[in-house]
């Protein structure tokens, strides 16, 4: 994946949908169709809570981590103030805010995550670079969401699963992940932002293989099978959820956002991790 920077340009032009209407005894759906680089998806949603579901379409990984602009900011806004903490290596713009979102998928798969949006203005956006290190984003692979409406009284969240909690740096499960169709609460405990994406390991493969390629000593290939998603970037504090079906096996959770210090990835400093689900 070698997403170690944050890059951005270009606005991704998607075709306009009408928002969803929620349902009376759950959360607002909302479909995002990614392709080879663009999202399709409504140009407003009502606020709440919220399962955003990613449907891959194209040849390569993509996920939508979903952005809140502050009050006033744009789209162009965003992308220049990216451009400028590229070129200054320097930190995202403090009036956005990381809000989550489903995380890496494989193509032809669909990942899910689901949160409680306010009303404002957001941008999906992909991170991900293509094999040659090109940032989506800067493919164009941007897409603007208006939330509105007022967040009422929410139902209760139904019972994860299991919880996992983010820190700097690393992953911390409440209890053992075991084979089926599991919904996964994350709460981001960190002092800074932090992802969840997850990844099938082929059989031989470690979580060293991995590191090794990302850190580009290792040739070939990408040392990971099929991409389960996760929950995409969220603020310190916030929490979200997603849900995947795991067959028994090893995975790898990773954490790919750069470090509020140095601008490394986090799973330089360790926010990398090897499980046996059973």
């Amino acid at each position: 994946m070698r997403r170690c920077h944050l890059i951005a340009a270009g606005l991704a032009a998607g075709t306009a949908c009408a928002r969803p209407a929620p349902p009376a005894d759950g959360p607002s759906v909302v479909i995002i169709t990614a392709t080879d680089y663009a999202f399709n998806a409504p140009d407003t949603i009502p606020a709440g809570r919220t399962t955003f579901r990613l449907v891959n379409q194209g040849k390569e990984l993509h996920h939508a981590s979903l952005v809140w602009l502050g009050d006033g900011k744009t789209i162009a806004d965003f992308v220049a103030a990216l451009q400028a903490a590229m070129k200054n290596h320097g930190p995202p713009p403090a009036w956005a805010s990381f809000a989550g979102g489903p995380n890496a998928v494989t193509p032809g798969d669909t990942a899910s995550a689901t949160q409680l949006l306010e009303p404002g203005s957001y941008v999906l956006v992909c991170w991900i670079p293509t094999i040659d290190g090109t940032p989506h984003t800067m493919k164009g692979m941007m897409r603007a969401i208006v939330v509105i409406g007022a967040a009422t009284a929410q139902p209760a969240e139904p019972a994860p699963d299991v919880v996992v909690t983010l820190n700097d740096y690393d992953f911390q499960f409440a209890r053992p992940l075991t084979a089926g169709r599991r919904t996964i609460r994350v709460e981001n405990a960190g002092p800074q932002a932090h992802e969840i994406v997850i990844t099938a390991l082929p059989p031989g493969k470690t979580l060293q293989d991995f590191v090794a390629w990302e850190k580009g000593g290792e040739k070939g290939p990408l040392p990971t099978g099929r991409w389960l998603g996760g929950v995409a970037t969220l603020d310190a504090g916030a929490h979200a959820q997603f849900t995947a079906t795991f067959q028994p096996g090893n995975y790898l959770l990773l954490c790919f956002w750069p470090d509020a210090k140095d601008g490394q990835p986090h799973l330089v400093h360790g926010m990398a991790k090897q499980i046996t689900v059973t």
